[in-house]
């Protein structure tokens, strides 16, 4: 493998805006599940990408990045975490509401070529694996997943997904494994030349990139960050890399392992 997250088209073009009806709507605690009816997105989108969506009402100025979580002919979906007033009234739109999504935006995960693909994700950061998995599965990828939570609450998440080879360890014992990501990776056997998917907070980022290291392997990593435009205006998000400072929003947010500095 060689380059980074893969571009995928315009990023100018992709920031225009969707007027996008909330087809179904599925609550988890603190977490909801959005499909919104979206056909020029997904028509375009990859996994990796993201979107800026609108919250609706006043008092929210900026949009929110948010990680594609499926796109499927005319419909995408969004896995939502009430983290701050903006999120937490995403979390509470109703089918039949409509908001305004930009995007796709950001580079892809690149898949071609990958027989075995690992996904490791942390919290929230698990949102993108879901596509990913998805389009792997449908290239006749064997995909594993490990997930890492912090409690019980953070890993109701997991009832969003639907990938059949997943572990899932919280720190408190209190669903799967106790312990953190990492425990799961140890306890996996590991094909060689099995390509690593990472998204997550920035110290799991950390552990998984010298823990793929250790075990020779490569990889790609979504990174976290917080975005004011999404289109690589405002350089909020610059981040440092082996190729000197990019952005996460339109460099990334999918960037190779072995370039980044978590």
């Amino acid at each position: 493998m060689s380059g980074s997250g893969q571009t995928h088209g315009d990023h100018r073009q992709w920031a225009e805006t969707s007027h996008c009806r909330v087809s179904a709507a599925r609550h988890l605690g603190g977490f909801a599940v959005l499909e919104l009816i979206a056909p020029r997105i997904a028509r375009r989108a990859a996994p990796g990408q993201f979107v800026m969506v609108t919250v609706p009402g006043e008092g929210y100025l900026l949009r929110r990045p948010i990680s594609l979580f499926s796109a499927e002919a005319d419909r995408i979906a969004l896995l939502v975490e009430a983290r701050g007033r903006g999120s937490e009234r995403l979390t509470r739109l109703e089918v039949g509401d409509v908001v305004d999504v930009a995007g796709p935006l950001g580079s892809v995960f690149p898949t071609q070529g990958v027989t075995n693909a690992l996904l490791v994700g942390g919290g929230i950061g698990c949102a993108p694996l879901q596509y990913l998995a998805d389009e792997l599965a449908v290239a006749g990828a064997h995909v594993t997943a490990a997930f890492g939570f912090r409690d019980f609450r953070a890993a109701r998440a997991v009832g969003a997904f639907t990938i059949e080879r997943l572990s899932v360890a919280t720190e408190d014992g209190s669903v799967g494994r106790a312990g953190t990501v990492l425990h799961l990776l140890a306890a996996l056997d590991v094909a060689p030349g099995t390509t690593v998917y990472a998204c997550g907070p920035t110290p799991m980022i950390a552990a998984v990139q010298r823990w793929t290291f250790h075990e020779g392997l490569r990889g790609y990593v979504s990174l976290e960050a917080h975005m004011a435009c999404g289109t690589g205006s405002c350089h909020g998000c610059v981040v440092d890399t082996a190729r000197g400072k990019l952005r996460v929003c339109s460099e990334g947010p999918v960037f190779r392992l072995d370039e980044v500095t978590p």
